[in-house]
């Protein structure tokens, strides 16, 4: 975990220089779209352990709140014959058309427009928002640095996921898995 947690430390060293050259943070703080779609979001291993420590923290009422809502997205996606076996390797992408939209594609750990376990949170969720490369991409929210795009050095995501997967195969896990599936085998453990 200590090298996890020195690749957070570089991450949050790019974020700053990313604000620093773009002027600030991107995303108004009432902002949460990007938490709207992302239950079948994919999670490493080395990911999920840092999950488990924040959601470990948290008071059982909150804990019951988000394992409900892990259990919701994950009813929906079962009755579209999505199971944790069968929705990777697409990371969800064409899961999350069952659910786009709806409650049940909520990230699980996101309750009144709020991260339940921000200091925890996976590394998509610390860099989205920014630019951002993605394998042969440049991906960015489509609320955030309109028209400046390219005028900045994206954050290097492919890098940083690369990192995970190597990690969580240190691990002894090269399988990543879906966040409500993750969620509700963390809480259920």
């Amino acid at each position: 975990m200590e090298a996890y947690h020195e690749l957070l430390d570089e991450i949050q060293l790019d974020i700053e220089r990313l604000r620093e050259e773009s002027g600030g943070v991107p995303c108004p703080s009432n902002c949460f779209a990007c938490c709207r779609n992302t239950a079948t979001m994919a999670i490493s291993e080395v990911e999920a352990r840092d999950l488990k420590v924040g959601l470990e923290a948290l008071p059982i009422e909150i804990l019951r709140h988000i394992r409900r809502k892990a259990e919701q997205s994950i009813r929906k996606l079962k009755a579209h014959g999505y199971d944790v076996e069968n929705i990777m390797p697409d990371a969800g992408m064409e899961a999350i058309a069952v659910i786009k939209g709806t409650p049940e594609g909520e990230c699980p750990m996101l309750i009144g427009g709020v991260c339940a376990i921000y200091e925890h949170r996976p590394v998509i969720c610390r860099v989205w928002g920014y630019p951002i490369h993605s394998g042969n991409e440049l991906a960015c929210c489509h609320k955030t640095f309109i028209g400046k795009r390219r005028r900045f050095r994206p954050l290097n995501y492919d890098r940083y996921w690369k990192v995970c997967q190597n990690l969580s195969t240190e691990l002894g896990a090269t399988r990543k898995t879906p966040n409500c599936y993750l969620v509700s085998q963390l809480l259920s453990a």
